[in-house]
């Protein structure tokens, strides 16, 4: 679905910057352990298949056109299985449709079902994930971000971090970065540049593109403290992350309903597409030996879509291209995505982290609907292959693990 791909995939972006940047504050061997099974995990996925619908299909990108690829129930269910398994010597054995998943330290299964919604077609979505990294739960999270908040909020704090970190490093490097104050906010920048462009040609035309073409604003809070607040945007390659000037002391350490609330625009093929206050609802329990996370998307406000789409291609392309009238399908995608049309909701997660002893089991659901036949206002551009972008996250990914395991560049 192109704007829940699309807001999935700048929060993501956005959310990927601020877990490594909070990663960053001091080594911790537990966390360092548990990401790097998780880095190594992606790695070995990637190089397992050259299948891209098995890579994209994980996670909701599925279209009719990809049926072919995937494993089909008698009931007409498509689905897709992985198993992986970690050796002594810490290598990943990778296995798509396993045959069992005894002994497996991660399994991941994905179904597309078919459905009518009226005389439209769509389908629904349902993941289930099960790992066994550990060493991290979300409240180690929380608690980075805390410290991090008061990181950015003074300046010789700041420019220690960046002279010690790998990670922040890694990032000013790849692209301009800056901080400065802001009214009541510290605003950190960074700027995708002909440096980025240099380094990771594959993220910069995809990301790049994508960022060009999508302006996203977003706003977090906690419910239960609301001056507790960062807020996301993107002002084409700009990225701009803005924190507290002078934060709670209990800056987001104990959240209980964090919300996030969406501003989207999209300009490509001769259309302005805009949805405004999209709001997500994320919930978090912790107990001693257990971290939760509930979260579903609540509402939308306005949307709206104008302009002459797909102007310079002839008509009879354009209902080829486009599954229905635009508008319709427009706000279709959004009834899916927010309400969902067979009576469990829109789109929806829950996680379940615990810890026994000395076994951690992170058992992630989710259930969503989304259209059969897709299109997408990116089209064919250079934005379409997710791939393009493994080499700067694994870069990342390894700046990262550098910290958390105590090695600096220097």
């Amino acid at each position: 679905m192109l704007f829940s791909k699309l807001l999935y995939n700048r929060i993501l972006l956005f959310s990927l910057v601020l877990l490594f940047l909070f990663s960053c504050s001091r080594p911790n061997e537990s966390h360092y352990q548990f990401w790097k099974d998780y880095d190594s995990m992606q790695r070995a996925i990637k190089s397992s298949t050259t299948n891209e619908t098995f890579l994209t299909a994980q996670f909701g990108g599925f279209s009719q056109g990809k049926e072919k690829d995937l494993k089909k129930t008698n009931s007409g269910i498509f689905y897709l299985e992985l198993g992986g398994k970690l050796s002594d010597s810490d290598k990943w054995s990778i296995d798509w449709y396993p045959e069992t998943t005894n002994g497996s330290d991660y399994f991941a299964k994905t179904e597309y079902t078919p459905k009518l919604w009226g005389q439209k077609e769509i389908y629904t979505v349902q993941r289930s994930q099960t790992s066994h990294w550990n060493g991290y739960l979300p409240r180690d999270f929380f608690a980075w971000l805390n410290e991090f908040a008061f990181i950015a909020s003074d300046e010789p704090s700041y420019q220690k971090l960046k002279k010690d970190s790998a990670n922040l490093q890694f990032l000013c490097e790849t692209m301009q970065c800056h901080i400065y104050d802001e009214t009541d906010w510290v605003v950190l920048e960074f700027v995708l540049n002909e440096e980025t462009q240099k380094r990771f040609p594959g993220f910069y035309n995809r990301t790049g593109s994508r960022l060009e073409k999508s302006k996203l604003n977003l706003e977090i809070w906690d419910k239960a403290n609301p001056e507790d607040r960062i807020h996301l945007s993107n002002q084409g390659k700009t990225l701009q992350f803005r924190l507290p000037a002078q934060p709670r002391k209990q800056f987001f350490q104990k959240p209980i309903e964090i919300h996030f609330l969406a501003d989207i625009e999209i300009r490509s093929y001769g259309t302005i597409a805009k949805i405004q206050n999209l709001e997500y609802v994320l919930q978090y329990y912790s107990l001693a030996n257990e971290d939760r996370l509930k979260g579903k998307f609540i509402k939308v406000g306005k949307k709206e879509i104008s302009g002459n789409v797909l102007y310079f291609i002839p008509t009879g392309i354009i209902d080829f291209f486009i599954p229905g009238n635009m508008n319709e399908y427009f706000s279709d995608m959004l009834t899916l995505l927010v309400n969902g049309t067979q009576g469990k909701g829109g789109s929806q997660l829950e996680a379940v982290y615990q810890k026994k002893v000395n076994l951690q089991t992170n058992k992630i659901t989710t259930y969503g609907e989304i259209m059969r036949k897709k299109f997408s206002l990116f089209g064919n551009d250079n934005s379409q292959d997710a791939a393009q972008d493994f080499d700067f996250y694994a870069s990342w990914e390894s700046a990262m693990l550098k910290d958390l395991k105590g090695a600096t560049s220097h």
